[in-house]
């Protein structure tokens, strides 16, 4: 999502893995609970508490004013809105701080992503928009490949774009979340000016449990910002239109500083043991190639030594930690998602789409040729 959310689920907490705490009882306590156990009946789970209405409260009543004094809204009929809205414990619950650091796995994020059905999908999108992809890659010098690559991860291709109401999640956020509240205070205000602008129904739409929306799952901000009308109807539309969406992809990475015909990434050998310096960098790259080689890393690249880089370091709990050089266009790609994981998925899906893509042509053409 652009500043959407895949980063909210970020690659530290893939898979979701939950620790079990075990009490081993004695033997003499497990025979004397056993018989009444084995017959007692299941308690009734507590129904949980109906959350008050939004218009309850004080902050809510505010931003409604606040929406019409600022933006000329009729606070009648947004308080309207909002007369039914009551918290969504879920959204509350997904977006609060999680209580461990889990083991991080790039092997089963990758697996998640990168995978058969997600290239057949991201061929087949790209045979059917292959027009669209082309004039976006010449507009914005953006390839193909990473615009197909985003979508799939995103949505995977328009499938999956969320089924929480848009305007529910960001106020259970902005409101009653345990975070970020002024920004996501500030998304649901785009969200109301984007809505009102497109003629979006507040009570139909749909969208990720942050807010996100659309085939690309730009959040509202991103929308109004870095949005294309790219099939050129004279609106916006990032749900409906996969024309829209491509370009809008394609214009958010240029307008972040992607740079035509530059490797986001290359592989690279570190050195055993990896120096201290370079067991925690910055995603955004900072050191220069000289001073990796310096320090023993191998790689092969065609870029100057004074070429910025940031380690890019991939790790799983049963598998050996894979290590790239990152440069400016992998660091755009974690503009649209904070996570080494996300973007990393995003080459590796694009390259392999691309390659089905070489394959299947070649097919064609040695066939046509018999």
């Amino acid at each position: 999502m652009a500043l959407a959310f895949p980063f909210l689920i970020p690659y530290l907490t893939m898979p979701l893995l939950c620790r079990a705490r075990y009490v081993l009882p004695t033997l003499l306590l497990g025979l004397m609970l056993v018989n009444a156990s084995a017959f007692a009946r299941p308690q009734k789970q507590k129904a949980q508490p109906i959350q008050p209405p939004m218009l309850q409260n004080p902050a809510v009543l505010a931003f409604i004013q606040d929406m019409g004094e600022r933006h000329g809204f009729n606070q009648a009929e947004l308080s309207a809105q909002f007369a039914d809205q009551r918290p969504d414990a879920r959204v509350i619950r997904i977006m609060a701080p999680a209580p461990t650091q889990l083991t991080p796995n790039w092997v089963a994020y990758r697996e998640r992503f990168v995978n058969n059905r997600r290239i057949n999908r991201g061929l087949q999108f790209w045979e059917a928009y292959a027009d669209t992809l082309d004039k976006a890659a010449r507009e914005y010098g953006v390839p193909a490949e990473i615009i197909v690559a985003i979508i799939g991860v995103e949505t995977e291709y328009g499938r999956n774009m969320g089924s929480f109401n848009i305007l529910n999640a960001l106020a259970s956020i902005g409101f009653y979340g345990e975070r970020r509240r002024e920004f996501f205070q500030s998304e649901l205000e785009q969200y109301l000016l984007l809505a009102r602008d497109n003629d979006m129904d507040l009570n139909s739409t749909r969208g990720s449990f942050a807010g996100a929306l659309g085939i690309p799952q730009f959040m509202p901000s991103s929308q109004r910002r870095w949005g294309v009308d790219f099939d050129g109807n004279g609106k916006v539309d990032l749900i409906h239109s996969p024309v829209d969406a491509i370009g809008s992809v394609a214009n958010f990475l240029k307008s972040h500083g992607w740079v035509k015909g530059d490797t986001p990434v290359v592989s690279v050998i570190p050195p055993e043991p990896l120096p201290v310096e370079f067991e925690k960098v910055d995603v955004k790259p900072g050191i220069q190639l000289e001073q990796y080689r310096d320090a023993g890393f191998r790689f092969v690249t065609r870029d100057t030594d004074r070429t910025p880089a940031t380690l890019v370091t991939l790790s799983s709990p049963k598998a050996p930690t894979q290590y790239w050089l990152g440069f400016n266009n992998y660091y755009v790609i974690t503009r649209y998602n904070r996570s080494a994981a996300y973007a990393m998925s995003v080459i590796e899906l694009g390259e392999a789409v691309r390659e089905a893509r070489n394959s299947a042509q070649s097919v064609n053409e040695s066939s046509a040729l018999q």
